[in-house]
């Protein structure tokens, strides 16, 4: 990102946006100097709250659908509200939700080519890389994909609870290590909620799944190959 901004002489500003946008320690990098744009140009505010939420949600919902292709670091030279428009992002706030039913079918990625199938519906390293996949599972940890009920047609919108949100519960990741350890239980959004490698805790994930399902998890399984 520092090389981005540093186009703009704005390489001094790299800590003050990732704690204003988090999201942009990631791949997103791309796109701080498209905010730093917006602003500049009075776009956005980025002393606003409501226009830091505004991108925030972009990003979040880029880096989830072929927006994060489609756009060029200075988003096309789009504004934000073309942007929202293009990406389907009507509601630039978190949307309200109702409560949300659980539905579990629980899937285990036996191959590559298994967590491949998925690389259309999350961002998750081990679906889009191989590499990534078996660097992952090299010490025989295993993966499972954890999909609630109709959750291919979950809006990508960020809810008021994100990631805790219908998006983020329609599709869950479990690693599981060779002793049937839970390892890390990631969200849709591929975000965890605060510092650790959990979106969840192990007793919520057993109580969405039902005790069939994270029994099946934590019993011996085929290792990925």
């Amino acid at each position: 990102m520092t090389w981005w901004l540093d186009e703009f002489c704005a390489g001094d500003q790299v800590d003050h946006y990732v704690e204003l946008f988090p999201e942009l320690d990631s791949r997103l990098a791309k796109f701080a100097v498209g905010i730093f744009i917006w602003n500049m140009k009075g776009l956005i505010g980025i002393n606003n709250p409501d226009d830091v939420r505004k991108v925030r949600s972009i990003l979040k919902i880029l880096d989830q659908t072929p927006g994060y292709e489609f756009f060029d670091n200075v988003f096309n030279e789009a504004d934000p509200d073309t942007v929202c428009g293009i990406i389907g992002m009507y509601h630039v706030r978190s949307v309200e939700e109702c409560e949300i039913k659980f539905d579990y079918l629980v899937t285990e990625a036996r191959s590559f080519e298994d967590a491949h199938s998925y690389f259309e519906a999350a961002s998750w390293c081990i679906v889009i890389s191989e590499e990534s996949c078996k660097e992952y599972t090299a010490t025989g940890n295993r993966f499972f994909f954890c999909s609630n009920g109709d959750w291919w047609g979950v809006p990508c919108i960020p809810g008021n609870g994100f990631p805790r949100d219908r998006f983020g519960y329609s599709l869950i990741a479990v690693e599981v290590s060779p002793e049937n350890k839970i390892v890390s239980i990631t969200s849709r959004w591929n975000t965890f909620a605060g510092d650790n490698s959990y979106f969840i805790t192990e007793d919520e994930l057993k109580t969405i799944l039902g005790k069939a399902n994270y029994d099946k998890m934590i019993s011996e399984s085929t290792e990925i190959h």
